[in-house]
């Protein structure tokens, strides 16, 4: 199996799980909501006045390293 088999079957295992996701210009931290077609989909929440939740797609060909909190 290749690395991006892996990668694929390790994101699916943490579905659920709060990760941290680092991209060239941006970090971003929330819960695993899926991971298809080359695309994570995190719930990431803004803290702040009004705490309020958004999703972020972060295609996995620009992520740099995930870090899963345990």
């Amino acid at each position: 199996m290749n690395f991006l088999g892996l990668l694929y079957l390790q994101l699916n295992q943490s579905i659920g799980m709060t990760l941290e996701v680092a991209t060239d210009t941006a970090l971003f931290e929330g819960v695993l909501k899926q991971s298809d077609d080359g695309v994570l989909e995190l719930e990431e929440t803004s803290i702040g006045y009004e705490r309020e939740k958004r999703i972020v797609f972060i295609p996995i060909s620009s992520v740099n390293f995930i870090r899963v909190r345990i």
